[in-house]
């Protein structure tokens, strides 16, 4: 069976997504402190990658860590900022919040796509996004004056980022951006190494952040891909899945409990990606 370009961007962009949904839990469950977290978060699964790329292409390494160029570069800043920004927004917020702030990303990768690449969305795609946004902003309503401002802020900010290394992905979508993402990992590992108060990492939280290889390592070689064969903004849809799924995770496994609004909204989000993505199935097999 052959799939379609369409095809294998909504694979890939839903396993990718599958596999970091868990990694707001991981954030909760380890007990070292922003910046650490943040350098361990980083270092661990971007030398996994470096070494399984170093591995992968052997003679050819040099050029393969810099054959996206300019935009490669643009795109490990978006990833620095973006992983900075979403740890500051779960230190300063709930998790549901921190991911109802994530779920913007189609929203603004759309808008963002619109004036940089002149990317027109289809009729259906754009009301799944309107509609998610909703969804959205009843889950945020709740949150007004609960004093979470701060981090809701950085939230958006970290969808701005994911938004545009989105779009830069997709704007050269015959450049392989996975190196651009390692060096984003292994930058953000540096650029925090200066604020660690410590480097003593316990074996528990050790073994969380070794879980993060595949929720913010392997998952996101899915995420980078997707943007070859889809559009950004419907690559940043999936991540609506991740605002769902998240809280919900965390709230099963340490009662950090999400609002009814939260609980509601998140139903919604699920059942308009599952129409949407069953959509653009059928619309390829067509």
């Amino acid at each position: 069976m052959t799939l379609t370009n369409n095809q294998k961007g909504i694979l890939l962009a839903f396993a990718g997504v599958m596999l970091l949904t868990p990694d707001s839990l991981l954030i909760r469950l380890i007990t070292l402190d922003t910046w650490s977290l943040l350098f361990y978060r980083s270092l661990v699964p971007g030398l996994f990658l470096f070494i399984l790329s170093a591995i992968y292409v052997r003679k050819n390494f040099i050029n393969f860590f810099f054959n996206a160029g300019s935009r490669g570069l643009i795109n490990s800043l978006f990833i620095v900022s973006g992983n900075i920004f979403f740890i500051l927004a779960l230190q300063n917020t709930n998790v549901a919040n921190a991911l109802v702030m994530i779920s913007l990303v189609p929203l603004i990768a759309a808008i963002i796509s619109f004036f940089a690449l002149a990317e027109k969305l289809d009729l259906y795609t754009t009301l799944a996004i309107l509609l998610c946004f909703i969804a959205v902003v009843f889950i945020f309503y709740d949150s007004i004056g609960s004093g979470r401002l701060l981090g809701d802020f950085y939230g958006i900010l970290a969808a701005i980022s994911v938004a545009s290394s989105l779009v830069v992905i997709r704007s050269s979508s015959e450049k392989n951006f996975i190196p651009s993402y390692v060096m984003g990992k292994l930058l953000t590992a540096l650029i925090s190494s200066f604020v660690v108060s410590s480097f003593v990492i316990s074996t528990y939280d050790l073994s969380f952040i070794l879980l993060m290889i595949f929720t913010v390592g392997i998952s996101f070689i899915f995420i980078t891909f997707a943007p070859r064969f889809i559009s950004a903004s419907q690559v940043g849809l999936f991540f609506l899945l991740e605002t769902a799924l998240g809280p919900i995770i965390v709230w099963y496994f340490i009662s950090e409990t999400p609002s009814l609004n939260t609980i509601i909204g998140a139903i919604c989000i699920i059942i308009i990606i599952f129409i949407h993505s069953i959509y653009m199935l059928k619309k390829t097999d067509g």
